[in-house]
């Protein structure tokens, strides 16, 4: 009779799921108790989760700081190692529910007020058409608020314009999907609109309707203010979104510079000129959370966005 083998036993001491979430979320926030409190469990469980994944590496991962924590050296390097891992594992079963046609596919998108106004629209209606069981669901934000939205995992897509800092979010992916143009806005009967030529230093006699804080790109009001636009009296309005600049320029408050694709056509009541090769135009951008798989619904209004968007213009 063949000896019989002696059994093997198994080492199940290994890294957890459980305990990378709660190292990321720790990270994120800087807090042992915050970490729970975001995941739902007691301040000991993640406590314990942590320190037995610092057990596992072989390496201390956080060290205190003030009335929290944060990471060491080693830690951030595993945080840049993991996190993508973690945000993949987290939309895998959605992922593959959604290629198998298992559930209504469901696409959530974060972006500006400017973008979701002027720029989608004609691309959700095309996006639609091709594809009728994708839902769709838009939330508007703040500039600075679509990478948070993003990051947070709350939403998968966001849309966000050039001028924000990308270094201070290495969670993110930003991908380049089309550009616009800075136009001049006036009304129809101003006299910049005779002009047959604007330069920047002709637009020093009339009161911007623009606020300071309007512009993506930082540069553009430094160079805004070195021409005395923003001194230019009276300033009845200063304005911040697209919508009001516009608005006010049509009620003869001042001239106006937004940000606009050439595939629109001109406003009715005012008269527009690019002033691109002066002030810049501006990119937008695709922003995706690192690592995490895409669906193919959202990368499918994804390229319908870069396409529709970068199409020559219907118009002159």
């Amino acid at each position: 009779m063949a000896a019989r083998l002696p059994e093997r036993r198994h080492n199940y001491k290994e890294i957890r799921l459980q305990q990378l979430r709660s190292f990321i979320e720790t990270a994120h926030r800087g807090s042992l108790t915050a970490a729970a409190a975001a995941l739902g469990v007691a301040q000991p469980t993640v406590w314990e989760q942590v320190h037995a994944l610092e057990r596992e590496c072989g390496a201390k991962l956080i060290e205190p700081y003030g009335r929290g924590c944060r990471l060491t050296e080693s830690g951030q390097l595993l945080l840049q190692l993991v996190h993508p891992l973690v945000a993949g594992f987290d939309s895998l079963k959605r992922q593959f529910q959604e290629v198998l046609n298992m559930v209504r596919a469901h696409v959530t998108v974060v972006t500006t007020p400017r973008l979701l106004v002027e720029d989608l629209p004609a691309c959700v209606i095309e996006f639609e058409k091709k594809w009728p069981n994708v839902q769709l669901t838009f939330h508007e934000v703040r500039d600075e608020d679509v990478t948070k939205e993003v990051e947070s995992g709350r939403m998968e897509l966001g849309l966000i314009s050039s001028g924000l800092p990308k270094d201070g979010h290495p969670q993110l992916e930003f991908e380049s999907c089309y550009e616009v143009d800075t136009v001049l806005i006036t009304p129809r009967n101003h006299p910049l609109a005779r002009r047959r030529h604007v330069r920047p230093c002709d637009l020093r006699p009339y009161p911007l309707v623009n606020s300071p804080n309007s512009f993506n790109d930082p540069a553009l009001p430094i160079l805004l203010e070195k021409l005395g636009l923003f001194r230019n009296q009276p300033r009845r309005v200063e304005a911040f979104f697209t919508a009001t600049i516009r608005r006010y320029v049509e009620l003869g408050f001042g001239i106006g510079l937004i940000s606009r694709s050439p595939l629109h056509k001109p406003y009715p009541n005012l008269h527009q000129r690019i002033m691109s090769q002066y002030f810049g135009r501006e990119t937008v951008f695709l922003v995706w959370r690192k690592g995490a798989l895409r669906s193919p619904s959202a990368t499918a209004f994804a390229a319908t966005v870069r396409a529709h968007m970068n199409k020559p213009p219907a118009h002159p």
